[in-house]
């Protein structure tokens, strides 16, 4: 049989994608999923704060359920730990306090990315009650950190309510700037309206207890005004302010914001350097004659 060497590729061509067709038709068979065995080089950083009073210093223990062959220094109530290398993914961290609630190891479970950095807060009483689905106790929030430089003159900075005697709603707390290195005479450049004097710093006003988002409901749409979409603020994030020396206090941030009765924390100096990074937090009870009393601190990531 002859054939053209046209009509011979055009056949070949034909059954080929026919071919094709077919197998494209059903599912794709994948390999069995088996778990990872390398051990992975990558690694995070975290740091950690006690903000737990009343619970004594606190240490780490283990990672990921394996004891520590070296144990970390204890960290005292209000202090901060170094950076510490971690590797990468989901890891399980396991504290201990000088004093818990039925001696209770406390957990810090995150997801580590690696070249990220994180801090791990220690917070509440000792004495915090348990419940079926709570040990109790001291629990543990977990931030990440950018720690891109801000620029030059600039802090970055950011705040979050850790005081277990005010929780959300009334008792919720707001950052209001006493002084700061502003002036407040027009024009204020737009990048340095959030430090002017006699406002609150962040939005929400009013931060609940180890919160660390807010969502803002969405908005219809008016005759006179667009519809504006739902969105959430991070607590994590850290925003720039004028380096310098700043005075706050911490008022229930629902309330008349001139009504002294409802200043939290009385004015408290902070100054920030140029090109450093700090969290901000509020911690302390109102117990009378608290030996861990209300007070502003900061955390110092650079």
């Amino acid at each position: 049989m002859n054939y053209s060497i046209p009509s011979f590729f055009t056949k070949l061509t034909l059954a080929a994608t026919v071919a094709t067709a077919l197998v494209s038709c059903e599912e794709p068979e994948y390999p069995a999923a088996k778990p990872e065995t390398t051990p992975t080089t990558l690694t995070g950083r975290y740091l950690v704060v006690n903000a737990a009073p009343g619970a004594g210093d606190a240490q780490l223990k283990s990672v990921d359920n394996t004891a520590l062959t070296t144990l970390p220094a204890p960290v005292s109530y209000l202090a901060q730990s170094a950076y510490a290398s971690i590797t990468a993914g989901q890891r399980l961290l396991l504290f201990s306090t000088a004093t818990n609630l039925n001696n209770n190891l406390i957990g810090a479970r995150n997801g580590f990315n690696s070249n990220s950095s994180y801090t791990v807060f220690l917070t509440d009483l000792p004495t915090r009650a348990s419940s079926a689905t709570d040990q109790g106790g001291v629990r543990s929030v977990v931030l990440s950190d950018n720690l891109a430089a801000p620029a030059s003159g600039r802090a970055r900075v950011r705040f979050i309510n850790l005081s277990p005697s005010y929780s959300s709603g009334a008792d919720s707390l707001g950052l209001f700037t006493i002084t700061s290195p502003i002036s407040a005479t027009p024009p204020v450049p737009p990048a340095n309206v959030i430090a002017l004097p006699n406002r609150y710093m962040f939005a929400p006003i009013g931060r609940s207890y180890r919160t660390t988002t807010f969502t803002i409901p969405a908005v219809l749409a008016t005759a006179t005004t667009p519809a504006r979409a739902s969105r959430t603020l991070n607590f994590a994030n850290f925003t720039d302010i004028p380096a310098g020396a700043y005075s706050f206090q911490v008022r229930r941030s629902d309330k008349i914001t001139n009504n002294a009765s409802q200043v939290i924390i009385p004015t408290t100096a902070l100054t920030f350097a140029s090109g450093k990074i700090y969290t901000i937090y509020s911690r302390g009870t109102n117990a009378a004659n608290s030996a861990t009393p209300l007070g502003l601190s900061t955390v110092l990531h650079n």
